[in-house]
């Protein structure tokens, strides 16, 4: 063993490195982005990702470099400098030690460009070795034994050993992805036992990795094997002290996304005698913090309840339903909704009345309702229930009834009921006989079983799984994660992935999605025969069918649905995303292929923040050369798109970007966009026709391709779509379509009091609308769309005299 150090140490000692235990890394930079993220390597200014040489040939030499290559080592990050970088790097420390590890290594032989299926991999062994079995160019199996030949905190340089024939391959792994006890077994056997300098960089090594439980076992041992070293173990009690930090963050995180039961339980168990002060004392306040939230509830609780009880009895008792609400469903996470009763309880300018008002409209059209009369705010409850039922239960000949009950009701005005409707509870229930009999909080939805199905089945009937995250409350809002599996696998391996595996021991999954707090659903998209996306609006039905019948039975954020995928479930993520940009927050393709609308639909990619992450070697040729063009369509400065390479790596699943993925998917600007003022997108698809405020009608001829008729189709150019709300409350219409539906809600920059003047392309007289305030287009298009949060409140179709 090896060890080579940063260059964070002293001249001579890095000249003494150098000739005794190799070269030395240069120090890293950090960059942060505009997201907040930070990224940490070696950084180099580029001009393109395309590295196709009969694409970029023709091109000339490049004058700028908008591209910012940052290489860690394990991945090559690439972004959009100007766009996405919000300051200048600054010098940072490293990787602290390298330990380098004898390997039989061959000087010379076939270097490996291009990696097939794996089809395989071993365990590492005692000496850092395993077997990985690829697809050949001919389809044969090949076997390569690798051996670690590099390995610090981030990653294992893992290279090909000599064989016959002989390759050449540098494969980088992150250290996060081998277990502690292989490590463990590795160091054992590679490093000499007698010598305590290497027992000890072990520990540091352990240490520097955030190994805590080996590095404290790694100290016992070393300190066991050398008495000379009892001094030493005053620092077992600082690595006992990081590692409950660890678990200290872990409660933290859980409580911050509603599973305050579990940080609740950590704390109350947390090993107070073994831990030093500072370290007792964070206990202590991130207890009290939430003792504190906890005595908030029942103190506006009990000040309600008194309240109440001062009120005459009438209007005491018709109050009782929704203050029951209150009591069962205040928490942290519904607290804002009682911040005007909970300011203004003890102000002796509000009267009683006032004071219950603002309680219980709080409670049923959210913070900032400002509603002081009492008369209004209990209309309001039967408002939300009619409202309710109108969204859930209520079929074709109980809707037009209930929209007539509403006119008679004080409290129905249009603005009431939307603030009504992102408070609502999920307004239907879960299937009968779709919940997992062993998994808490999972239903199976439609038959997700893989066998075949009819396309009008699919389209009737929605088939998916969804997990719900531990402690679900239908009171807040959770993020969603909508996970395409690859066709021919289960969508519960992809749910899997993102949530983890269920631990029995536990009751529950243990993966990231599940300690993020998110609602993982998994849509059965293809058909059991499928073998590869095939970009129909079928599959886009089968996803968008699948989240739409979802967010009528759980609490999901419409604001912070996320779509990823993996393989042709990603290639499928990708072009949903761009197809539909106006649903998602975001995209993650993990080895997605563009082919098809995908290439063509880049325009759209400007309005969803996208994740791409891959293997720099997967294919028979290397992703750049075969999408560099397509991804380059990204790097502007418009864009939020990160290109994330591992090196020396084939088509894998890549588990090990995963903490980095929710760092990403946590970001608070990652959220879905405005509805935009201006729409400048592309189509050349039937279904994809709408865009936030604007439907379009059937695409005309020269743009509308059938995919799978792709191959055939003579003219392959997308439509442009230009439509935009402009002064005098005009809106302004442009596409690849003789009709229009117009969506209308007061975000989107017209003033619905006011007369709206709808102009289209090429017609000289304009369409003139007003608004009348009925409610009955606002409550189809929620019950149609799912999505409470925004709502459209009418909807016109133009031109209107057709």
């Amino acid at each position: 063993m090896r060890l080579r150090r940063s260059r964070l140490s002293s001249l001579a000692g890095a000249v003494i490195a150098i000739m005794v235990l190799g070269p030395i890394a240069s120090a890293d930079q950090r960059i942060v982005l505009k997201s907040g993220i930070a990224l940490e390597g070696l950084f180099a200014e580029i001009a393109s990702l395309n590295q196709d040489p009969f694409q970029a040939g023709g091109r000339g030499q490049p004058k700028s470099r908008p591209i910012l290559l940052v290489d860690d080592g394990l991945r090559r990050v690439y972004i959009h400098e100007r766009g996405m970088v919000a300051g200048p790097p600054q010098d940072v420390r490293g990787i602290e030690r390298t330990i380098e590890f004898k390997q039989s290594v061959p000087l010379a032989g076939s270097a490996i460009q291009g990696i097939g299926d794996i089809l395989g991999v071993s365990d590492f062994n005692e000496y850092g070795r395993r077997t990985i079995t690829i697809r050949g160019p001919t389809g044969a199996a090949i076997d390569i034994v690798q051996g670690i030949t590099e390995l610090n905190s981030r990653y294992a340089k893992v290279e090909a050993l000599t064989s016959r024939p002989a390759y050449e391959w540098d494969m980088r792994v992150a250290t996060s992805s081998i277990m502690s006890d292989t490590l463990q077994r590795i160091f054992r056997q590679r490093i000499d036992q007698t010598d305590v300098n290497e027992r000890l960089t072990v520990v540091r090594f352990f240490i520097e990795a955030e190994r805590f439980r080996a590095a404290e076992e790694e100290l016992t041992r070393t300190i066991r094997a050398f008495p000379e070293l009892k001094d030493m173990k005053t620092q077992l009690i600082g690595i006992v002290n990081r590692q409950a930090n660890q678990l200290i963050d872990e409660a933290a995180l859980r409580a911050s996304v509603g599973q305050e039961n579990y940080a609740r339980t950590v704390y109350q168990r947390f090993p107070m005698n073994a831990v030093g002060r500072i370290t007792r004392e964070k206990v202590k306040i991130a207890s009290e913090k939430l003792a504190e939230t906890d005595q908030q509830v029942k103190d506006l609780v009990e000040a309600l309840r008194a309240d109440l009880a001062k009120l005459p009895e009438g209007q005491r008792d018709s109050l009782q339903k929704v203050f029951g609400e209150i009591e069962n469903g205040l928490s942290s996470a519904t607290l804002p909704r009682l911040n005007d009763y909970s300011r203004l309880r003890d102000s002796e300018t509000v009267t009683l009345e006032e004071r219950v008002a603002l309680a219980v409209a709080g409670w049923l059209m959210g913070p900032g309702s400002g509603e002081q009369n009492l008369v209004v705010a209990s209309s309001l409850v039967q408002v939300r229930d009619l409202v309710a039922e109108y969204l859930g239960p209520a079929d074709l000949a109980r809707r037009p009834q209930i929209l007539e009950e509403l006119r008679g009701i004080e409290g129905s005005q249009i603005e009431y009921v939307a603030r009504l409707l992102p408070q609502l509870l999920p307004v239907k229930e879960w299937p009968d006989g779709s919940e997992d009999p062993t998994i808490p909080g999972m239903f199976r939805v439609g038959n997700v079983a893989g066998a075949e199905q009819q396309q009008d089945s699919l389209i009737d009937e929605p088939a998916y799984l969804v997990q719900l995250p531990p402690e679900y409350d239908p009171h807040r809002e959770y993020p969603c994660l909508v996970v395409l599996a690859p066709p021919g696998a289960p969508p519960e391996s992809e749910l899997a992935w993102w949530a983890g595996d269920f631990d029995p021991s536990q009751g529950t999954r243990i993966g990231h999605a599940t300690r993020n707090g998110y609602i993982v659903v998994a849509p059965q998209w293809g058909r059991a025969t499928q073998r590869s996306y095939e970009y129909t609006p079928r599959e886009h039905h089968a996803v968008l069918s699948s989240l739409r019948h979802a967010m009528r039975r759980a609490s999901i954020d419409a604001d912070r649905v996320f779509l990823a995928g993996h393989g042709d479930g990603a290639t499928a993520a990708w072009d949903i995303a761009l197809a539909h940009p106006d649903h998602w927050a975001g995209m993650i393709s993990i080895n997605g292929e563009p082919d098809k609308t995908i290439q063509h639909y880049f325009p759209n990619a400007e309005y969803i923040p996208l994740y791409f992450v891959m293997g720099e070697a997967s294919g028979p040729k290397p992703p750049l050369i075969r999408m560099g063009a397509v991804l380059d369509d990204y790097m502007n400065v418009r864009n939020d798109a990160t290109v994330v390479m591992y090196r020396g790596r084939g088509r894998e699943d890549f588990y090990e970007e995963i903490p980095k993925l929710f760092e990403w998917l946590n970001v608070s600007t990652h959220v879905r966009k405005p509805m935009p003022e201006k729409i400048n997108t592309v189509t050349m698809r039937k279904g994809d026709q709408y865009f936030w405020w604007l439907e379009l009608g059937p695409l005309k001829p020269l743009v509308e391709i059938n995919p799978v008729l792709w191959e055939q189709a003579e003219r392959k150019r997308s439509g442009k779509i230009d439509a935009s709300v402009g002064g005098g409350n005009q809106i302004r219409v442009d596409g690849p379509s003789d009709t229009y539906m117009l969506c209308l809600r007061p975000d989107m920059g017209v003033d619905l009091n006011e007369q709206i003047v709808i102009r289209r392309a090429r017609d000289r007289v304009p369409d003139y609308y007003r608004f009348g305030g009925e409610l009955e287009p606002l409550l189809e298009d929620t019950r149609r769309r799912a999505d409470r949060k925004r709502p459209f409140w009418a909807r016109i179709r133009v031109p209107m005299n057709d």
